[in-house]
């Protein structure tokens, strides 16, 4: 096409909703098409009194706007919008256009393909690809996260859980990573996962209503995080320390148990037990027949380790039971397995059964909706990513604002 084309034809092709091209220019074909726009409608509503009003006081222009390439043409708008004088309730207003972003000289559309090519590369790739400064891209990003991130349609959050990643540059070497269970999102990553932190956080979400219908959080047992969320939420909130956290926990306690098994035989019979840690910690079902013939032929061989391997089994089992319905019940069944644990007389796994009780009540709450921190491991898999894209991010503002463009999101969205 050419500037000579009719007008509508090139409002046709700019497709840019709420807008009709006026003028078009293109000095040379290494030079970006300008072309400028005006509303479609003359007529803006008023929103103090929602009325209609067609009285033009001014009008503004905004240039060199930068929108989304013609195929291998570059795009600069020149926006022209209108400044309207309401008659009924005496006041001037300038309507919002939703296809152009407030505050930067882009196009909605043009920052929405620019975040896609940042979550998949990174700021530079997308800045030369798009053929906008990297710092000016920098800026118009984080800026269209942020509003993003003030407009998603949410369910009120009933369930909130609490994890942390390790990250050097966080204030205290570990982030906060808050989860909203409820839209299946990451809600927000704190610098820090310390208490006063937390409580700050947790404090200021639930005053402003984000968080006000909090029924239930998940966490691991980390002593922070649960008297930050006491301290704030009081008694009327279940907390819930996380299922995995704690079967995470008796691995290693088993991987140790498996070890001091071993320093009690003689040396020659300890060597069989060399390699079979794998066996030890992987589900049944996920072994194949020629492993589960191989556990079982252990579990003859050393029948401590065979009950060692049945007490793993059993704590698993009693977490899927379905037909258990309630936190007492839970803790009874918990209790019932703490005792045939210690019966095998092993110190590591008298510590995780010390562990067990401490956290007993907060353990057995995941019987009452089976509520956890499963997702999160997921999540945090991700923010590594992000970390390892951008060959790690000194400004953890931008992490955050990164982490919130890339999982911020309900899942439906």
């Amino acid at each position: 096409m050419s500037p000579s084309d009719p007008l509508p034809t090139w409002t046709e092709v700019l497709h840019l909703d709420g807008f009709r091209v006026v003028h078009v220019r293109r000095d040379t074909l290494a030079d970006p098409l300008r072309l400028t726009v005006v509303p479609t409608d003359d007529i803006g509503l008023c929103p103090h009194c929602h009325r209609p009003s067609a009285t033009i006081n001014r009008r503004w222009e905004s240039d060199r706007v930068r929108d989304l390439p013609l195929g291998p043409q570059a795009v600069e708008l020149t926006v022209r919008t209108y400044q309207f004088f309401c008659a009924d309730c005496q006041r001037y207003f300038t309507p919002d256009y939703p296809a152009i972003a407030p505050a930067v000289h882009a196009t909605t559309r043009f920052l929405e393909q620019a975040a896609r090519l940042i979550r998949i590369s990174d700021l530079k790739n997308a800045a030369d690809f798009l053929q906008v400064p990297e710092k000016t891209l920098e800026d118009w990003y984080y800026d269209f996260v942020q509003r993003q991130q003030q407009a998603l349609p949410l369910r009120p959050i009933e369930q909130l859980g609490l994890d942390e990643l390790h990250l050097p540059t966080a204030t205290d070497g570990y982030a906060a990573v808050l989860i909203d269970h409820t839209n299946g999102r990451v809600l927000d990553v704190l610098d820090s996962r310390a208490k006063d932190k937390l409580v700050q956080y947790l404090r200021q979400a639930k005053g402003s209503g984000l968080l006000a219908g909090v029924q239930e959080i998940t966490t691991d047992m980390w002593e922070g995080y649960v008297e930050a969320a006491r301290e704030v939420f009081g008694t009327g909130v279940r907390i819930t320390i996380d299922r995995f956290h704690v079967m995470k926990n008796f691995q290693e306690r088993l991987t140790a148990a498996r070890r001091e098994l071993q320093r009690r035989l003689p040396q020659a019979e300890a060597k069989a037990l060399k390699g079979t840690r794998w066996l030890l910690l992987t589900n049944q079902e996920n072994l194949t027949a020629a492993e589960q013939a191989e556990l079982a032929a252990l579990g003859e061989r050393y029948p401590l380790l065979g009950q060692l391997r049945a007490q793993r089994d059993r704590l698993r089992d009693l977490f899927e039971d379905r037909a258990i319905a309630n936190s007492a019940a839970g803790a009874k069944q918990l209790r019932g397995w703490i005792s045939g644990a210690r019966q095998l007389g092993l110190k590591a796994l008298d510590r995780f059964c010390k562990t067990l009780e401490t956290w007993l009540d907060k353990i057995a709450n995941y019987f009452v909706s089976r509520a956890s921190n499963g997702r999160v491991e997921g999540y945090n898999n991700g923010l590594r990513g992000i970390l390892r894209r951008a060959y790690g991010m000194f400004n953890f503002e931008h992490f955050r604002l990164r982490v919130l463009d890339r999982f911020g999101r309900p899942q439906e969205c």
